[in-house]
């Protein structure tokens, strides 16, 4: 998957976001460590989980752990990541199958904590009454040998279908409708608004993100040699991140209202969204997103070289990256050893 086809859903929908999932203990008890030196440049995308990070910014953690931060806002996601790959940023919210596309074309990456994982914000709806009615038939995703492409993949093999099960249809998600409207497909890839669009003109769930955790999943990621360089820095933001989220269970109202106002997005739309997407906690990135030994969709090992496979069969990487330089535990790992201390 190349710039142009970089998960487009990200650049041109607003409204996804964040189903709750309360942190066990607050890190107030642990003094934060001296930062290793100048600003960290970190650019976010209209997603609203990325916004606890101007929550951290405006209710002082990232001063109170001793970070110095620049958020930069881009709207147009494949924006973002080209300003990422070409060294704009140091670090940025991304989609974990374009962290792993950008560290193949080069762009040394680690990714350091998984922020949401998507539950009903991608769904796979049709005019069939279950997913297994969709063999022999034609199906919808937003760009062959893309991330909705890979969606798809999963959900039929959750339901014990395969690639050659079904014909893949190149359509864009807003156009999904439209198309199981005509009969073109029985089945296609969405997400909001045209999850909603769909339902309402009769058409029926059939999957959704929750059905295959850990699949559709944002990360923080950095180049790798500021990882290297500021180790103490990258700690501290995360854990400004978590103690950020711990201040929206505590005043949503609030928070809600610094998101809107920093983001440019109306508090109807950013509620709205936190319906969609799960949040993930320091104990999830443990036990799950960081655990390599996890044979499970939640594992960003296990995931990650399963998309790897996947875009190297196709062509769109060259070779398997080594997932495991790729992800970086130990700061959650130091982290979790404060948090019980």
């Amino acid at each position: 998957m190349r710039l142009k086809q970089l998960d487009r859903k990200l650049a041109i929908i607003l409204v996804l976001s964040i189903i709750l999932m309360p942190f066990s203990s607050s890190f107030n008890r642990v003094s934060a460590q001296v930062s290793d030196g100048n600003t960290i440049n970190l650019v976010l995308t209209l997603w609203v989980p990325n916004f606890l990070a101007y929550v951290a910014q405006e209710k002082g953690y990232f001063d109170k752990n001793n970070v110095q931060v620049n958020l930069t806002l881009i709207q147009d996601y494949a924006e973002a990541v080209r300003g990422y790959s070409n060294g704009d940023y140091d670090g940025m919210f991304i989609v974990y199958s374009d962290a792993l596309i950008q560290d193949s074309e080069g762009i040394d990456t680690k990714v350091v904590y998984n922020i949401d994982t998507s539950y009903d914000a991608d769904a796979i709806i049709g005019t069939v009454d279950n997913l297994t009615d969709v063999k022999g038939k034609k199906v919808g995703v937003e760009g062959i040998n893309s991330f909705s492409h890979i969606f798809m993949l999963k959900s039929l093999e959750n339901v014990g279908l395969g690639e050659g099960d079904v014909e893949f249809v190149n359509i864009l998600g807003q156009n999904m409708p439209d198309a199981l409207t005509k009969g073109e497909i029985v089945a296609g890839h969405v997400y909001e608004p045209f999850i909603t669009e769909g339902v309402k003109k009769g058409f029926k769930i059939l999957s959704t993100g929750a059905d295959i955790p850990g699949t559709i999943t944002n990360v923080l990621a950095f180049h790798s040699d500021i990882v290297k360089q500021r180790p103490i820095d990258i700690q501290n933001i995360i854990k400004s991140l978590i103690e950020a989220k711990e201040d929206y269970d505590k005043n949503s109202v609030q928070d809600i209202e610094i998101m809107s106002s920093k983001s440019g997005l109306s508090k109807d739309i950013i509620i709205e969204g936190l319906n969609n997407v799960k949040f993930l906690d320091l104990d999830y990135n443990e036990r799950f997103s960081m655990n390599k030994e996890l044979n499970e969709t939640q594992s960003l090992y296990f995931s990650g070289n399963s998309i790897t496979k996947f875009y190297a069969e196709r062509g769109v990487i060259s070779e398997y990256p080594n997932i495991e330089d790729i992800v970086e535990p130990k700061f959650v790992n130091q982290l979790l050893m404060e948090k019980h201390n």
